[in-house]
């Protein structure tokens, strides 16, 4: 007895979990209304990364310099040309791993110039540029739109190498969010 009533609570969920999946290949989609729909193929190109024009001091600064609070900092390097993306799977989650450096004039010694992730599953994206004027990576989040190439979020926070010995040591806030908006082409 106990066992045909185990056998029926279980059934709709061995049910549930077999129609929630499928195999396209070497790869396993899920169907359950989480997985937004990237792939590799949507993350390449050429990336144009615009920020906002604010200006926001740095602000509750921690690692070796915390006496940066209050350094003013812009934007003035951006709009940013990346390219070619490095686009290649993360070890460690369902997300894709971005790397570029500046194909502009503006392309200097910090390598790689952009890097982030970009969510499989549901296209949020964690992007940090480097703003060569202010010696420093802008850190933004963000959605990602597969339909139109474009990621919008805003950048709230600054990596700094304030020794420079090519290793970030200091993280600080930003006074006011700064806008991001990129495209791919």
């Amino acid at each position: 007895m106990w066992t045909k009533i185990l056998a029926y609570a279980v059934l709709p969920l061995v049910a549930t979990l077999a129609v929630s999946c499928n195999d396209s290949g070497n790869t396993t989609i899920i169907n359950q209304g989480l997985d937004c729909g990237l792939i590799r193929e949507d993350l390449i190109g050429t990336w144009t990364v615009s920020l906002g024009t604010a200006t926001p001091s740095l602000q509750n600064c921690t690692g070796l310099d915390p006496g940066l609070n209050g350094t003013g900092v812009a934007a003035d390097d951006f709009p940013a040309t990346y390219s070619p993306m490095d686009v290649f799977g993360s070890d460690g989650s369902s997300s894709f791993k971005l790397q570029a450096d500046r194909t502009d004039a503006k392309n200097d010694t910090a390598n790689p110039e952009l890097t982030g992730t970009v969510q499989a599953d549901s296209c949020l994206a964690m992007v940090r540029v480097w703003d060569r004027t202010d010696v420093l990576f802008f850190q933004c989040i963000g959605s990602f739109t597969i339909s139109n190439g474009t990621l919008s979020g805003a950048c709230d926070s600054a990596e700094i190498d304030s020794d420079a010995n090519g290793q970030l040591d200091t993280s600080c806030s930003l006074s006011a969010n700064v806008s991001l908006n990129a495209s791919i082409n």
